[in-house]
């Protein structure tokens, strides 16, 4: 509400008669003020605190006082992760900038990007951080940070309002307190390090003494701090998020590698109306596939996976082996250079020399948002689609299914368990093989080398046509569990999250399949429909979308930010 003063003139005029030379008394003029009520508009706040080393899964053994009490009005997670670069430079990028190391590139303590050594001629593209955004897309908002890195001071947050450099956790809480108690900036970003010199000098463990009482010390000072913001006059008149995150976490006495350790954080989302909740997410390990050059060579630039010729054991994932064939995988397209999930009809999971007209051999292709369910002898081809299929950043369990029957082949396209096309035609059985070794990403020497960007997971191949209710039952879970009626019809199990270079195949006796290119393997929060809505991964790669959410800044398309605001899935807890 709007505070309004209403000043209320009252003059008492003096009527004069002009009767001879009489005078009447003139009083001077009289003011009173009257005060209405208050009417103050509410406005929103954020807090950014990391605690720098902090492992959500040693938290989670011993959770000092303030941090509990902040957890019963916010979501928080243990198992929350940063980028898999988890240097102190490039985890603070990420957290800062809302991309992931491969776009901002930053990894030394300068915080500028760094060169592509394959590219070294190449401009540097600075990524902007939370903080120029801001400022760029509203100057009146108010941006303050008290930071112990001077990386992070004068090259990467140096747009701040109040640039703040100070060394030791203790200074960082005496010069937010006397912030707060003048101000209350719109954004405010805080670094803590001591958590972080304890686990570099004996271990990122809380059975270390001196590990779990920098914890305890930290705890402490969150405490101070959130009571200087409750203690401010116009508290009442704010309504603050507060992010507490951690910039990685460790194992041993060290960090930087893409360990889940390493990359461990506990992250908080406090608001004081949200419910309390720990999100416990479920994850899908994946390599990420891309490129498309459109050569049988390899790809220079991409990723895909595939034995250079194929290996003993790959005829049987032919059709015309058994004249049955069933395969499923998670797929999860991601966005394209437009910023969409539409392609045109790169191949991404198929067993075919090369996709165009009859080419003998399966495939599935991309059809814009669809998928296209491919199979031909050679002179014949059978195409069905249908969809959309992952779009929104959500993954799909997609089942394409082949049978034959008296020269005639059906096949049958389901997604999430779901038919959504079926058709059949008249086909040589024994044709539909190809020597092509089975691919996971693009196919070369197809009709069209589009660029094409995927995650693919969780892939098996049966030699039986799996029916409805079978197809149904697989989508529901993630792997085939030893119980499964038709276990001994499965030629061909690859969980994908090897972490290696090679995809190695469940099924004694079948072939693996090498990754081809510069390979790098994903976490992504498993959000297919049979997941729990709240079982969400939160990553340090969401925290400047939160910042833009919770200020109503509306992210342009052509950032391309990556992350996900999740408190919009709460927001009937916290909207009045």
């Amino acid at each position: 509400m709007k505070r309004r003063f209403l000043n209320i003139f009252s003059l008492l005029l003096a009527v004069m008669a002009v009767t001879g030379c009489t005078k009447y008394y003139n009083p001077d003029p009289n003011f009173e003020e009257y005060e209405q009520e208050v009417e103050k508009t509410v406005k929103r706040k954020v807090l950014f605190i990391s605690i720098d080393g902090l492992v959500g899964q040693e938290l989670k053994k011993k959770i000092p006082t303030n941090l509990a009490e902040l957890m019963k009005s916010g979501k928080y997670s243990f198992d929350a992760l940063t980028d898999s670069r988890t240097s102190d430079p490039a985890s603070w990028a990420t957290m800062a900038t809302g991309y992931s190391y491969g776009k901002h590139l930053i990894d030394n303590d300068n915080y500028l990007p760094t060169p592509n050594s394959d590219k070294p001629h190449d401009d540097i593209n600075f990524v902007p951080s939370v903080i120029y955004r801001l400022e760029d897309q509203h100057s009146t908002l108010r941006t303050s940070i008290v930071v112990q890195d001077e990386g992070l001071a004068n090259v990467l947050l140096m747009d701040a309002d109040d640039n703040i450099l100070v060394q030791g956790d203790g200074k960082v809480k005496d010069e937010v307190k006397a912030l707060f108690s003048k101000s209350a900036p719109d954004f405010t970003v805080v670094q803590f390090k001591d958590v972080l010199a304890a686990g570099k000098s004996s271990s990122f463990s809380m059975s270390e003494t001196s590990y779990s009482a920098a914890v305890e010390r930290v705890d402490g000072f969150i405490g101070e701090i959130v009571q200087a913001i409750k203690s401010r006059e116009d508290y009442s008149y704010e309504d603050w998020l507060i992010i507490i995150t951690s910039s990685h976490g460790g194992v041993g006495s060290s960090y930087g590698g893409d360990s889940f350790a390493e990359r461990n954080v506990f992250s908080l989302y406090y608001q004081k109306d949200l419910k309390g909740q720990e999100l416990i997410p479920e994850i899908i390990i994946s390599p990420h596939f891309y490129g498309g050059d459109g050569t049988e060579g390899g790809p220079k630039e991409g990723v895909r996976a595939r034995n250079t010729a194929a290996v003993a054991g790959e005829e049987n994932y032919n059709i015309s082996k058994t004249g049955q064939l069933t395969i499923e995988a998670k797929v999860k397209i991601n966005k394209n250079a437009a910023g969409t999930w539409s392609y045109t009809w790169p191949p991404f999971l198929s067993k075919v020399n090369a996709r165009s007209g009859s080419t003998a051999g399966w495939s599935f292709f991309r059809n814009g948002n669809n998928v296209s369910l491919y199979c031909a002898d050679g002179s014949t081809k059978l195409e069905i689609g249908g969809g959309p299929i992952s779009v929104d950043d959500k993954w799909a369990h997609m089942t394409g299914v082949f049978s034959s029957n008296n020269g005639v082949v059906t096949s049958k396209l389901y997604v999430d368990g779901n038919k959504v096309a079926e058709g059949s035609q008249k086909l040589n059985i024994n044709n539909v093989l190809s020597t092509s070794p089975l691919t996971f990403g693009f196919q070369a020497n197809v009709f069209s080398a589009q660029f094409l960007d995927l995650h693919l997971a969780d892939i098996y191949i049966w030699n039986i046509a799996l029916n409805d209710d079978e197809v149904r039952e697989n989508s529901k879970r993630m792997g085939v569990p030893d119980a499964h009626p038709k276990k001994s019809n499965l030629i061909g199990y690859w969980p994908m999250d090897d972490g290696g270079a090679v995809l190695k195949n469940k099924v004694n006796g079948m072939p693996n399949i090498p990754l081809q290119g510069n390979y790098q393997y994903k976490v992504k929060g498993n959000n297919l429909p049979y997941v729990d809505e709240n079982a969400i991964l939160i990553q340090n790669v969401d925290v400047t979308r939160h910042v833009f959410y919770w200020l109503g800044i509306n992210p342009h398309e052509n950032w391309g930010l990556e992350g996900t605001p999740f408190l919009s899935k709460f927001e009937l807890e916290f909207l009045k």
